[in-house]
């Protein structure tokens, strides 16, 4: 494939597409794993959310092996450990084996958020550069529904295991793709720098107050889109007494909406709208959405309008503080605040399945409308501190 061409970007996106997927997978998958495995609720959310321990740990490491070896044969080698560990999955007898085919999963996944953009940097430049990250930024909804999907075809019988097989054979193509995309050095990619550079840069990003802020409203955002997303198919498929692949359909294909959600952002944003002030609206919004779409006494077609409109502004949220990073990090800071921002999202990743899964085997909806309450409020107010962080130097260069 020709460099910064279409094809290469394409290609690339699925592998980022293709990680998003394991995430959501083992969703529809629960009353299966229950039945075989005799998982509890809060066993299944920690087998989901294991999938987030190797990125916290690994986001800095990351960026050393694609340094060293070169984002596409980072990206071959993550496909083979998604083959593998599905593979695993397939033939797994007890949740321990789960849950080890769960860390290794996680370990491709970090590794491909970390080549994939940077192959798609080194390759594209200007314009295309811009249009291929905003095509890379939808990974995350993209992936959430195939995985939806997969788990969802296959749920609630003798065949779940298949799930696996299907996922191996994506990591499958998606891994012959790499072996056509663009060469470059890795140098190219990250810009080479030493692993004391990283660390260092790591460490000033930890004492940036409004990094930190960011990265705990980045953290709300993931909790309560990620809490939601593990929470809608069997929620939906209880109270309507439908199957849990109708219910996993509805969700993916909800899911989808986050995409015109983060273009919308981005076009207000442009218009000149301040960051806190677009985040403050979205919030009120959220909240109410988010909250309803629990509500049990809802028609289903009234529901899924309400969930579509739910993740629209889930998208727009997510985008919203993804815009705000280049303003509160500073051009020698970026690849760690990026590092930062990373791991707040797979903590959240972590901690929030068993807490949102527990709750959904209840038979209470104000729950959730309390979790989204206290996402929404804590997201926004550091937004609105981001702000003013921002001002303060503004305020004193004009006194002076």
């Amino acid at each position: 494939m020709k460099p910064g061409s279409w094809a290469s970007i394409l290609a690339i996106f699925l592998f980022g597409a293709a990680g998003a997927s394991t995430v959501s997978k083992l969703i529809p998958l629960g009353g299966d794993l229950a039945r075989v495995f005799g998982a509890s609720p809060a066993e299944f959310g920690w087998l989901v959310s294991l999938i987030a321990v190797p990125a916290a740990l690994l986001a800095i490491p990351s960026g050393i092996v694609v340094d060293k070896y070169g984002p596409r044969v980072v990206l071959i080698a993550c496909a083979v450990l998604g083959v593998l560990s599905n593979t695993i999955y397939m033939f797994a007898d007890s949740m321990p084996v789960l849950q080890l085919a769960r860390l290794l999963e996680g370990a491709a996944i970090v590794h491909i958020y970390t080549a994939a953009p940077a192959l798609l940097m080194a390759t594209t430049d200007g314009k295309k550069r811009t249009t291929a990250m905003t095509v890379w930024a939808t990974y995350m909804p993209v992936g959430t529904a195939i995985g939806l999907t997969l788990g969802g075809l296959f749920a609630d019988g003798e065949s779940w295991r298949s799930t696996f097989m299907a996922q191996a054979a994506l990591y499958a193509v998606t891994g012959c793709l790499g072996f056509l995309l663009p060469t470059i050095s890795a140098d190219a990619a990250t810009g080479g720098q030493p692993l004391a550079q990283r660390l260092l840069g790591l460490r000033e990003a930890y004492s940036r107050p409004p990094l930190l802020l960011l990265a705990l409203g980045f953290f709300m955002m993931i909790s309560m889109g990620l809490g939601a997303n593990a929470t809608f198919p069997s929620y939906f498929a209880r109270i309507h007494d439908m199957p849990t692949l109708s219910a996993s359909s509805m969700v993916a294909a909800a899911t989808l909406a986050m995409i015109p959600g983060s273009l919308i952002a981005g076009v207000i944003l442009s218009s000149g709208v301040r960051h806190q002030v677009l985040f403050s609206g979205l919030a009120a919004a959220g909240f109410i959405l988010g909250s309803l779409s629990f509500f049990p006494d809802l028609e289903i077609s009234l529901r899924f309008i309400i969930v579509c409109g739910w993740f629209i502004i889930s998208g727009a949220a997510i985008a919203t503080i993804m815009a705000t990073l280049p303003i509160v990090a500073e051009p020698q800071r970026r690849g760690a605040a990026a590092a930062l921002i990373n791991q707040s999202g797979a903590l959240a990743t972590f901690v929030n399945p068993p807490i949102w899964l527990s709750l959904a085997a209840g038979n209470a909806w104000t729950p959730f409308s309390g979790l989204l309450a206290l996402g929404w409020t804590v997201a926004t107010a550091c937004l609105w501190a981001i702000a003013l962080y921002a001002a303060a130097p503004a305020a004193k260069t004009q006194t002076s």
